[in-house]
């Protein structure tokens, strides 16, 4: 078999492409998106020379990007430390299957601007805005969790199931050596999957007063949707895209060093 030098560009849904070098995976993971940027800049100001703003501050950016990553980060843990739970639960049994897999499906379906009733009276009346924001971030995210956990049980073959229990193996053991090796890939997919919803709400996490001007106890929360939102809505162009260029970078950097390893080691551990 022919070797080919350079990297191998592994895909959240399991396939592996063609051996890339490394100019070519920071074109597509960071010029492409840029340019994207660029150009809706250019389709908005007529101009790629952004207007120069005094209330643009690069610091601030980064600060903001920062805030909205550990929120992130905050709800991420949650959502492994309940969906796994979840996922383990309705398959232990056929019949709770049957039961909690409707409830999954209905739960999922519901948007998550749906909640901004109980979001208002459970946490902005009582000021704790930071729980609203990482409760809106954890129920956008934890489909991905619970569904790729329910998934990676159900591809585990029963063969290797039977030798844990042939060799005499507690169920500790079956769940520490056989189940969570089986379960790191399907979670490193539902992992992607989850901060990419996570970073697709973050916007309305964070801009509480824009989404719900109805309750006089909601502000916008520090972090990189907030900046966005009141960058658009001052018509601070500068800032906007700053905000914008920063936000790709860093989910490029995120895919390139954190999900492209992660991906790779999951091969190891994968059924074929």
């Amino acid at each position: 078999m022919r070797s080919h030098k350079g990297f191998q560009y592994y895909s959240h849904r399991g396939r592996r492409k063609h051996p890339s070098t490394p100019l070519e995976r920071i074109g597509s993971h960071l010029i492409l998106p840029i340019l994207l940027v660029l150009a809706a800049a250019f389709i908005t100001t007529h101009t790629f020379a952004l207007p120069y703003s005094s209330t643009l501050n690069f610091h601030t950016v980064l600060l903001a990007l920062g805030a909205s990553v550990l929120r992130l980060f905050i709800a991420y843990i949650l959502c492994l430390l309940i969906g796994i739970p979840l996922g383990l639960l309705a398959e232990s049994d056929k019949r709770i299957e049957s039961v909690l897999l409707p409830v999954y499906d209905v739960m999922e379906s519901i948007p998550v601007i749906a909640f901004f009733p109980v979001i208002i009276l459970f946490f902005v009346s009582s000021g704790f805005l930071e729980g609203a924001a990482v409760f809106m971030l954890f129920f956008s995210m934890i489909w991905s969790i619970i569904f790729n956990t329910i998934g990676g049980l159900k591809v585990i073959p029963k063969e290797v199931i039977a030798v844990g229990k042939v060799f005499g193996l507690s169920r500790w053991d079956r769940f520490t050596k056989i189940t969570l090796p089986a379960l790191f890939p399907p979670l490193v997919t539902g992992s992607i999957l989850a901060l990419a919803a996570g970073w697709n709400i973050v916007i309305v996490a964070e801009a509480l007063h824009a989404y719900a001007p109805q309750s006089t106890h909601a502000h916008d929360l520090y972090g990189i949707g907030s900046v966005l939102v009141q960058s658009a809505a001052a018509g601070d162009n500068a800032q906007l895209f700053v905000a914008m260029t920063v936000l790709v970078v860093m989910i490029a950097v995120l895919n390139l060093f954190l999900w492209q390893p992660l991906l790779a080691r999951a091969e190891r551990y994968k059924f074929d």
